[in-house]
């Protein structure tokens, strides 16, 4: 077992296909397919299950594939600590951001790890709540920015760090705020399940006993932002998904009911729990999203992470 075979092994895990994986690795595909058979042959173990959906690791797969990304993870970090004569952070950690979330808090992030790690290569991912912590827990990314996630303390860590209020957005209202009965007589257009706060609001409703005037649904934050700004909808949202957003018609009114608000956690792979550059860049959004938090940057939250508790309203 070697390096390269690592490399290859775990780009075809990660794209789910040998030939695709030949393509973005620069590599001849039956080069690449000898490579996976050597490695299953000296492993005594078969690690790829190929068909018409693509590939998948068998659960030994999933074993090699773990251990194989923290070994190139330490490889890297050596190297790094070799050049510098000192652990210091290096190489390429990939984060996940929900979109609303992105808004507030990529660019900030981005250049503050610039500015305190210039060897560290940052890739921000958009997605899901629910599929970026999966990702995490599989090993496949590195961090998460995730919603109302339940702990799996032997696949990843999950640091609280606020709670989001979530909010009626389209054209401003004549009052300041609304109840759930007044707002489901709106006309709503809805984050697709599972989004989280789609989850919640079904929850809600259901405990209330009302039902919902859902009008369309879809998973993107930018279709529900151009749907609400002809101001004949609503859509549900955090003020997150409205920074930076120049269209003044577009507010956030509050909703007049208790815990209308997510969880907001910072996940990190348990294969990247000792490494130098994650934990150095967990510590970095911790320290962002508290920044945009305290300065009021970033409202309609709540700070949990560590002792301070800071409550920005909308």
């Amino acid at each position: 077992m070697d390096l390269r075979q690592l490399k290859y092994f775990t780009r075809i895990v990660e794209v789910e296909s040998i030939t695709a994986a030949a393509e973005t690795l620069h590599v001849a595909q039956p080069s690449l397919s000898q490579h996976v058979a050597n490695l299953e042959a000296e492993l005594e173990t078969r690690l790829l299950v190929r068909g018409p959906g693509g590939v998948r690791p068998t659960e030994a797969g999933k074993l090699l594939y773990r251990h194989a990304k923290m070994v190139m993870r330490q490889i890297d970090e050596a190297k790094s600590a070799l050049r510098h004569g000192r652990d210091t952070p290096a190489g390429k950690v990939t984060i996940g951001l929900p979109t609303s979330t992105s808004r507030v808090l990529a660019v900030p992030l981005i250049e503050e790890v610039a500015r305190r790690y210039p060897d560290v290569l940052l890739e921000i991912i958009e997605g899901s709540s629910a599929d970026l912590a999966v990702a995490v827990s599989l090993h496949r990314m590195d961090l998460a920015i995730a919603m109302d996630v339940q702990p799996q303390p032997a696949r990843m860590t999950t640091t609280p760090l606020l709670v989001e209020e979530v909010y009626l957005v389209g054209k401003k209202l004549k009052t300041g705020s609304v109840s759930l009965a007044q707002m489901c007589d709106l006309p709503l257009v809805l984050p697709s399940f599972p989004n989280s706060i789609r989850v919640l609001m079904a929850r809600t409703l259901a405990e209330a006993m009302l039902s919902v005037n859902l009008v369309v649904e879809t998973s993107a934050v930018s279709v529900l932002l151009a749907l609400v700004a002809n101001g004949r909808s609503w859509t549900l949202l955090p003020w997150s998904a409205l920074a930076g957003l120049p269209d003044k018609r577009i507010v956030a009114t509050r909703i007049d009911s208790p815990g209308f608000s997510r969880r907001v956690s910072l996940c990190m792979s348990l294969s990247n729990e000792k490494s130098v550059v994650c934990t150095h860049v967990h510590q970095a959004v911790i320290d962002v999203a508290h920044e945009l938090v305290t300065s009021g940057a970033w409202r309609g939250v709540t700070w949990q992470a560590g002792s301070d508790t800071t409550l920005i309203p909308a």
